[in-house]
């Protein structure tokens, strides 16, 4: 596994349902709360976020970022930079 789960209950949740009901602190309202981070790069990482009062993922690398409505978009685009990042 080349990456680090950082919240293992919503992580898990994000695979089987929807995360609408995840509460988010003020700080991860803020900033995003962290789901999982790449071991080769920490730069790449996985967070659930509110934007305009919807939750979604977004994947962060270096200076960029991406938002996706559902969960295996979000892991499939995390994933293909985790591969970029190993090699």
């Amino acid at each position: 596994m080349n990456y680090k789960i950082s919240n293992k209950q919503v992580f898990e949740q994000a695979q089987l349902r929807s995360v609408s009901d995840v509460p988010l602190t003020e700080e991860e309202l803020q900033n995003g709360m962290k789901l999982a981070v790449s071991k080769e790069d920490a730069t790449l990482a996985l967070y659930l976020v509110e934007v305009d009062g919807q939750k979604k993922f977004e994947v962060r690398w270096d200076d960029s970022q991406e938002y996706f409505t559902g969960w295996y978009s979000a892991w499939e685009n995390f994933t293909w930079c985790l591969n970029i990042a190993g090699s």
